[in-house]
């Protein structure tokens, strides 16, 4: 039987999932990049005093190059998100007024595909995309400044992708461990993963780090609270089955996790997404 891909199997989701505006928008890859790029995703037009009050960003298991380009002075900044554990607020009046951005959003395991580095001590940090990705930021910036639809930009960013894309790099110990992450819910024991693909648990731990910048502990949490996001988001949730579900002691434990990683309860994390009320 075909075994289903992991950028099939999960698709984590932002705090916004049911954001389509002009002012932020998200588009697929093509079919070569779509195991390894969650998707492309912008603001095409600047954005003005009235859109800047900022952005929930939640840990959702991905890695983004972004690029920032303003239109007034043509000034244009870089940075590359590693995995992040914890919430954030991201732009305001002051960094996002005048601003149209450009992103690409990595699937966790596939960023190091595209790289030639190890992303050891990478977690909850930005960085300048070049050190990971060398001379990444001329091209992508000589693609904003030509480019102004998101379509456009994420054509031209394929180009980049596939001539950068190394197969090699796939290491199929990581991908068999993520995926028993994915299927289990994160409920597996990281010392039950690591028997059932035959590795040391310090091994592991090697490999995530270098591969993905957090260990596997920390990626099978993030897991499972992106898969109780993603019920949460498409309304309907049952706390006492997800609790069930997903390994939880019971449902505080299930409520304090929510709220480490969102940094709201679900409830309020649903209200946000649908009317923008933090």
């Amino acid at each position: 039987m075909r075994s289903v891909p992991l950028s099939v199997l999960y698709r984590p989701i932002t705090a916004a999932p049911f954001e389509r505006s002009g002012d932020y928008q998200e588009i697929p890859p093509c079919d070569v990049l779509k195991p390894y790029i969650r998707c492309f995703w912008g603001t095409p037009r600047p954005r003005t005093s009235s859109d800047t009050a900022g952005r929930l960003v939640i840990p959702d298991t991905c890695m983004d190059i972004i690029v920032r380009i303003k239109p007034s002075d043509h000034t244009v900044t870089a940075g590359f998100c590693a995995m992040d554990e914890h919430t954030y607020q991201s732009g305001g009046e002051e960094s996002g007024a005048g601003l149209s951005t450009f992103g690409i959003r990595f699937f966790c395991w596939s960023a190091v595909l595209f790289s030639t580095e190890s992303f050891r001590r990478t977690k909850n940090r930005a960085f300048d995309p070049d050190e990971f990705f060398r001379g990444i930021t001329g091209e992508l910036t000589e693609i904003v400044g030509r480019f102004h639809t998101l379509p456009e930009r994420a054509g031209a960013a394929e180009k980049i992708l596939l001539r950068r894309l190394n197969p090699n790099r796939l290491n199929g110990d990581l991908m068999n461990a993520v995926s028993d992450m994915i299927r289990y819910g994160g409920r597996m024991k990281i010392s039950e993963i690591a028997r059932r693909n035959a590795l040391s648990e310090r091994n592991m731990e090697r490999i995530f780090s270098e591969r993905i910048g957090v260990g596997p502990k920390t990626l099978s949490n993030l897991i499972r609270y992106q898969l109780v996001w993603q019920e949460v988001a498409r309304g309907g949730a049952d706390l006492l089955d997800m609790v069930e579900k997903y390994g939880y002691t019971d449902q505080a434990h299930l409520l304090n996790d929510f709220r480490f990683r969102h940094g709201m309860t679900p409830a309020q994390a649903l209200q946000n997404a649908r009317f923008g009320t933090l």
